[in-house]
């Protein structure tokens, strides 16, 4: 795609997007913009002719622009995450699985720098080597760092259990969800969780039968501790902390 082509879709795509202020000196749009650019630096053709990109992004920032950034950093996670995945799907790229981005704090680096790293992840949570990928505005470390372990892991009531990474999950009957849960008394798009600084949250998105947490009712949001009992309508998924 002509570069023109690529900053034209970018600029649609963040068109009334992150207008929220930051405290932050990076702003969300410059993130956005950047994620996306790296997206389309990434792509590599596979012997089937496919578009094939990594799966998981990881921005790291100073560590006076994430605290910027820490009184809606799951607002900001989630954002990128959706656009990131709508750039994906108008731009027809093939990606395994769901594609994230987290955020992580470097300490070598100055305010109003950042990095964007990008790998990928398997379904069982291993990685392939990170690529770096390089823009004016952006400083990248050669070869980038390495993600994290994850922060948690759920348990369906299959026994399936999934690993809980920084970013952003729906949870839901729906088939497109990253997380599905076959219940008829689980709604389609049931609740999220957004995992950001070794922390996880899960909030109800609305569901016809309610989110509990060791059985009390989730109204907005709950953090979540090792050992919680989540239940989904009458699905019930139990959370561990690494």
């Amino acid at each position: 795609m002509a570069k023109g082509t690529v900053e034209r879709s970018i600029e649609n795509i963040f068109t009334g997007l992150f207008a929220r202020a930051f405290k932050s000196s990076v702003t969300p749009l410059q993130l956005g913009r950047q994620l996306l650019q790296v997206v389309n630096t990434q792509q590599e053709t596979d012997s089937q002719g496919r578009r094939v990109i990594p799966n998981s992004y990881l921005i790291e920032l100073s560590p006076h622009d994430r605290e910027g950034f820490a009184d809606l950093e799951g607002s900001l996670l989630q954002e990128l995450t959706a656009s990131l995945r709508e750039y994906i799907g108008q731009e027809g790229f093939h990606v395994e699985g769901k594609a994230r981005v987290a955020l992580h704090t470097d300490a070598d680096l100055r305010k109003g720098k950042f990095t964007i790293t990008s790998k990928n992840v398997n379904q069982d949570g291993a990685a392939t080597p990170p690529v770096a990928a390089s823009a004016p505005t952006l400083t990248v470390v050669d070869g980038g760092p390495a993600f994290d372990g994850p922060p948690a892991v759920l348990t369906l009531p299959t026994g399936q259990r999934i690993e809980l990474h920084e970013g952003h999950y729906i949870i839901g009957r729906h088939l497109e969800n990253d997380i599905v849960l076959n219940d008829t008394n689980v709604s389609r798009r049931h609740a999220e969780f957004v995992c950001a600084a070794g922390e996880v949250v899960v909030r109800d998105m609305g569901s016809t039968n309610g989110t509990k947490v060791n059985g009390v009712v989730v109204n907005s949001e709950q953090l979540l501790q090792h050992g919680d009992v989540i239940n989904f309508g009458s699905a019930q998924v139990t959370f561990e902390a690494s």
